[in-house]
């Protein structure tokens, strides 16, 4: 059961609307879990249109309980037409300051679906560094992908990153290109900041809208956008180790 997460190191480059594309044309079965603790469910009232659904709220209680594993299946919300289940968000920042040491929960009770269902797992982690952060499920991730656009201002910012991710983290991390502006080719990147680039996300906001509002576009199909994020899969589930090669994965009490 391979873990991806998405983030970005500032601003808004569309990390939850990827997460929602990547999640909705997932070849196989897999759970988006929206772990941005700015709050607010940004999928729930975007992409799901307004629906209400328990979820990562609810998890902290049952964490108190400790009862969060078995609390987890319940609160996965069935994507429609697709291979995915949404784990919803926060419904307020207020609440996020509660989810100290809940993360490590969450994470032990994702891999523990692997022995029912064998789902993939993405991961929407919002911005880097802010308060209660899903830590653990980024350090711990078989990929971290960062997304950036390929300005001066978003690469430094980035460059300014990449020590702590690559030393803290697991797995592989990765960037992927998004923003309208392309003023450096990914092998520039790539060279630049010494991480390689494992895809590129088309710029179509309009398209994106059916994604991140819950707007269907007649031009959707025609729009490079979805053509992007299918590759974009393909190219981050051939970068997760195979169950035969993975190896349990622990950490020690300090490490935590």
């Amino acid at each position: 059961m391979p873990v991806f997460t998405i983030a970005s190191v500032s601003g808004s480059l569309g990390v939850t609307t990827l997460s929602v594309g990547l999640a909705l044309t997932w070849p196989r079965p897999v759970v988006l879990v929206e772990a941005d603790p700015s709050g607010g469910s940004a999928i729930l009232a975007g992409y799901c249109t307004g629906v209400a659904r328990p979820g990562l709220s609810e998890l902290v209680l049952a964490h108190r309980h400790h009862q969060l594993a078995e609390e987890l299946p319940s609160r996965l919300f069935p994507l429609a037409d697709s291979n995915a289940s949404l784990l919803p968000g926060l419904r307020a920042h207020q609440q996020a300051a509660s989810l100290l040491g809940v993360w490590d929960a969450l994470l032990d009770a994702l891999r523990g679906l692997e022995a029912d269902t064998g789902v993939d797992i993405v991961v929407d982690a919002g911005r880097l560094g802010m308060v209660s952060s899903p830590e653990p499920l980024i350090s711990e991730s078989d990929v971290t992908v960062i997304v950036t656009g390929t300005g001066l201002p978003e690469l430094a910012r980035v460059r300014s990153w990449l020590p702590g991710l690559q030393e803290g983290s697991l797995g592989d991390v990765r960037l992927v290109i998004a923003g309208p502006a392309r003023r450096y080719s990914t092998s520039e990147v790539t060279k630049t900041l010494g991480v390689p680039v494992v895809g590129e996300v088309a710029w179509d906001p309009d398209a994106a809208r059916w994604w991140s509002h819950g707007e269907p576009q007649r031009r959707f199909d025609r729009s490079p956008l979805p053509r992007s994020v299918v590759a974009l899969g393909e190219s981050l589930r051939a970068l997760a180790p195979r169950t035969e090669d993975a190896l349990p994965r622990t950490r020690t009490g300090a490490e935590r």
